[in-house]
């Protein structure tokens, strides 16, 4: 893909700020640094961007506090990417994050690789979305969104003395438990099944599903985000979060990039 994308980064700390734009400028980004919240705000509106990476513990504005007021001011517009770089790695810090519509939330210490790739992912999506806007799609136009896929498959669930047939888009993971497994729906519901999780897993895989760590299998479709670490977790759109093991680490984030 084409690298000449601008980038800006807000963070206080000086060392990590000029850290992080020299990683980038290496990379073939077009780089911009904000030395605090309202700076960057500033820069957002000033230097029009295509992606922000923004910490949240700031002087001034918090990482919050900006790209509220950004979503605010740039309500009528295509916003940029939005990154979060942060310590705070409480679920509830998270889940914040993303009801404000942050695509992304990556842990410190963060990994170089990893940090390039979400962002490289961003991009990508976000030049698809202009794309497809600057054709003009509309019904006379004759560019349509991607069709979805017929999703009324549905998996039988083995419950006391009959089976229980569940569609599978209404799934969001399946957990192991010794000789049996945990089905968790979108609606909050837990179903105890008396056979174990490799039983469903071929089904599963087949249907977008990916096994995660040896107790999961995830619905993608039902994932937010992807918080970065040795392996990371998901956070699913419940607001639970399940455990990535690191061999499928890399699975998981291509999944997440297609």
């Amino acid at each position: 893909m084409d690298k000449q994308h601008k980038i800006l980064v807000i963070e206080d700390e000086p060392g990590l700020r000029t850290t992080l734009a020299e990683l980038l400028e290496i990379n073939g980004y077009e780089v911009q640094t904000a030395k605090d919240g309202l700076d960057g705000f500033n820069a957002i509106i000033d230097y029009s961007p295509h992606l922000v990476i923004c910490d949240i513990n700031m002087p001034k504005m918090n990482g919050y506090e900006v790209l509220s007021t950004v979503n605010k001011r740039m309500s009528e517009e295509l916003m940029p990417s939005f990154l979060f770089l942060t310590a705070r790695v409480q679920l509830e810090d998270i889940k914040q994050g993303l009801k404000l519509g942050a695509d992304d939330y990556i842990l410190k210490p963060f990994v170089s690789t990893d940090l390039l790739a979400s962002i490289e992912m961003r991009l990508k999506k976000r030049q698809t979305l202009l794309d497809y806007h600057g054709q003009g799609a509309n019904q006379d136009s004759g560019h349509k969104p991607p069709a979805q896929q017929p999703t009324n498959e549905k998996i039988g669930l083995p419950v006391g003395e009959g089976i229980r047939y569940i569609k599978l888009t209404d799934v969001l993971k399946c957990e192991a438990e010794r000789a049996y497994c945990n089905f968790y729906l979108t609606s909050g519901e837990k179903i105890l099944v008396s056979k174990p999780m490799k039983e469903f897993e071929a089904q599963l895989e087949q249907s977008g599903f990916i096994r995660v760590h040896k107790s999961y299998i995830v619905n993608m479709e039902c994932v937010e985000t992807y918080v970065r670490g040795k392996g990371g977790y998901l956070v699913l759109t419940d607001g639970s979060s399940v455990a990535v093991s690191a061999r499928k680490k890399e699975i998981v984030l291509a999944a997440l990039g297609s």
